[in-house]
């Protein structure tokens, strides 16, 4: 009984598992990432630059549940512990990544800002102008 209990639990964590994947523009330098890459540079602490120019990272409004999965599961920080970060982070001269409000606008920076990185579900449908740098589960 316990055991098909255990078992039914872990099913279903999994059909509500997500994927969510890291995506560059087609330019970005590299062609895939590590989660402490990612980290960080959304944290700006390893900005990437092409030539002379910053990538553009962008993150999802506060009440986003893609941002959610991605504090939790990548950056593997509480929201309250971000804002400290940031506030912290600020007086160094660092700044945290542009707030977008929905995929379609993720998509339109990432197509026509170069260098530039963000996240999304793995369902979004990408077109070939876009890199894949890593792809992950929200739990």
């Amino acid at each position: 009984m316990l055991k098909s209990l255990l078992i039914l639990t872990l099913c279903s964590q999994l059909l509500m598992s997500e994927e969510i994947v890291v995506i560059g523009d087609k330019a970005f330098p590299k062609d895939e990432l590590t989660v402490q890459e990612i980290r960080a540079i959304f944290l700006d602490k390893k900005p990437v630059y092409v030539g002379e120019h910053k990538a553009l990272v962008m993150n999802y409004e506060f009440n986003h549940p893609l941002r959610s999965c991605f504090e939790k599961n990548i950056l593997q920080k509480s929201q309250r512990s971000l804002e400290r970060y940031w506030r912290k982070a600020y007086y160094q001269g660092k700044q945290p990544p542009k707030i977008i409000k929905s995929t379609a606008m993720l998509l339109g920076y990432l197509e026509n800002v170069r260098p530039s990185i963000g996240y999304s579900d793995a369902n979004t449908t990408l077109n070939k102008k876009l890199k894949i740098l890593y792809r992950g589960v929200c739990q």
